[in-house]
This record gives structure tokens, sequence and C-alpha cells, in this order.
């Protein structure tokens, strides 16, 4: 009875372990072999060798867990190096290694010992080093995105002032979840997303700007020796009216603010004339002649 008590326990034991393996490994394979002849032996009733093969497949089954578990120290080595890789590209990528050259050559140096410890199949030690890589990385990455994410939700604040959210609720929208996804890819320590999307959210309302300012809404009078301006030059401007005709609205609304009010050829440089909107168009900001703007067409009734 002791002896049969001693080939179940080593059965089992050896069945135990087998199941935490993967069966896809010599070891795991001889070890089901074994275990299929000491059965056969105790259905026999030859126990001193059913027990014996039986404690063979243990040995078997365990060293197909150290085979299985190298495999898996070898995968994640594998991965975390992948990963530092990847980061240290990123990095170089955006000059990091000029702006940031101690994390960048921090995180080189920590990249060439996970490789070196990978080669000498110290596959524990090469993941270690390569997180530690990939942290050096991080902390580059975790400032910028703190910076990316400050200026987006000061785009966002200027843009609640601006009226944006009214005024273009489906770019606004586009932001605001913009924004979101940074902060969450922030508090996930996904630092590259985070940048990613905090600058896709001032991309969004930059580029709502650009059409909330398609036209000035002021306009200061500039000296012009060889076309010097005056009202139906300047409501004649692309970016004014581009109606000649139209001068006598810019006129009306601003008049109060001559020195002549009775003279609309009385203008003089520097001075700031409001231009109102004549067909529910958007104008906002002064004038820039730096800027690019699109001709105004008003619209046909």
């Amino acid at each position: 009875m002791k002896k049969l008590l001693m080939l179940l326990a080593a059965l089992a034991a050896a069945a135990s372990i087998g199941a935490q393996s993967l069966k896809d490994n010599s070891h795991y394979q001889k070890s089901l072999e074994l275990m299929a002849q000491a059965e056969e032996a105790y259905e026999a009733g030859d126990y001193d060798a059913a027990a014996d093969l039986a404690a063979q497949a243990k040995e078997y089954a365990l060293l197909s867990d150290q085979y299985v578990e190298k495999m898996l120290a070898m995968t994640r080595a594998d991965q975390a190096i992948a990963k530092a890789e990847s980061k240290i590209a990123w990095a170089e990528a955006r000059g990091a290694a000029t702006t940031h050259p101690g994390q960048v050559g921090l995180a080189k140096t920590e990249l060439a010992a996970a490789t070196e410890a990978y080669k000498a199949e110290d596959f524990e030690n090469a993941e270690v080093r390569a997180n530690s890589a990939a942290e050096s990385i991080d902390v580059i990455a975790k400032a910028e995105a703190e910076a990316a994410i400050a200026k987006a939700e000061a785009a966002m604040k200027d843009a609640d002032g601006a009226g944006y959210r009214e005024g273009f609720p489906s770019e606004y929208a586009s932001a605001s979840v913009a924004i979101g996804d940074a902060n969450a890819a922030y508090g996930s320590a996904d630092y590259e997303t985070a940048i990613e999307r905090a600058n896709a959210c001032v991309a969004t309302l930059a580029a709502i700007r650009e059409k909330d300012a398609a036209w000035p809404a002021v306009y200061v009078v500039r000296l012009i020796p060889e076309r010097r301006d005056c009202l139906w030059r300047i409501a004649e401007y692309p970016f004014i009216y581009n109606n000649a005709r139209k001068w006598p609205v810019i006129y009306d609304y601003n008049k109060k603010t001559f020195r002549d009010p009775g003279n609309p050829n009385l203008i003089y440089p520097g001075q700031k004339l409001v231009i109102p909107s004549i067909a529910g168009e958007r104008r906002a900001g002064t004038y820039d002649p730096a800027k690019k703007y699109k001709p105004f067409v008003a619209p046909k009734k």
C-alpha cells in the first residue's frame, strides 16, 4: 500500500507539472510517454517499475517547465528590447539626442547592455536593462507630453473664450476628444500618444482660427505712396469686401471716429477702421500683411 501511495503521488505531481507546460517541446512529450508506461506497469502489477517510470516522468515534466519558462523569459526580453529600440528611435527623430543628450545616452547604454545579456541568454537581465532604457526615454516623453497637454488646454481655454463651441461645434468636439485622449494616454503612461493627441487638439483649434479669421475685423490705414489708402481702395481689397462700391459701409460704421466725420476722404496712416460683416461672414483680428487671406466673396441672394 505504501508503494502504491508513493506511485500515485509521483504520477499526480508529474501530471500537475505537465499541465502547466506547453505541449510542443520534447521534454513534455517524453514525460507523457513515461507516464503512459508507468500506468501500464502499474496495471501489470509491476509497482517498482511503475514508480521508477513515474519519477522519470516527473523529471522530464520539470525540464519542460524550465524550457517553457526560458522561452517565456526570452519572449519578454524580445518585447522589452523592441520597445526600447522604438522609443529611442522616436526620441532621436525628435532631436532628443541634442536636447536631452544625457537621457538618450543612458538609454543607448542600457539597450546595449540588454542586447549583450540577450546574446548570453540571460533573458531576465536583458528584460530589466531594456526596460531601463525605455524608462530613460519616458522621462523625456513625459516632460514633452506635459508641455503639449498644457498648450492644448490653453488653446481650449482660448477657444471657449472665442465662442468656438457654438460657432464651430464639429471641430470643437474633435478638439475636445483629442485633449481627452491625450489626458487618458498620459494617465496610462503612454506619453507618445499623449503628445500626438495633444498636438492634434492644437492643430484642430488652429484650423478653426484660420477659418474664424478668414477676413480681418479691423484694418489699420497704411502709408502706401504709390497707391494711397482711401475708403474705396480699402473696400476693394480682396480680404476686405473685394468690391470698391462697398466703401460707404466702412465709412458709415467708422465716421464717428473720423477727425472730420463729414469728410470720407480724410483718413490717415495708423487710423483703425472696423470692418463690419456684410453677409454674415465671420471676421476677427486686425489685418496682418504677412498673412494670406482668401478673397472675400459675398454669397448670392
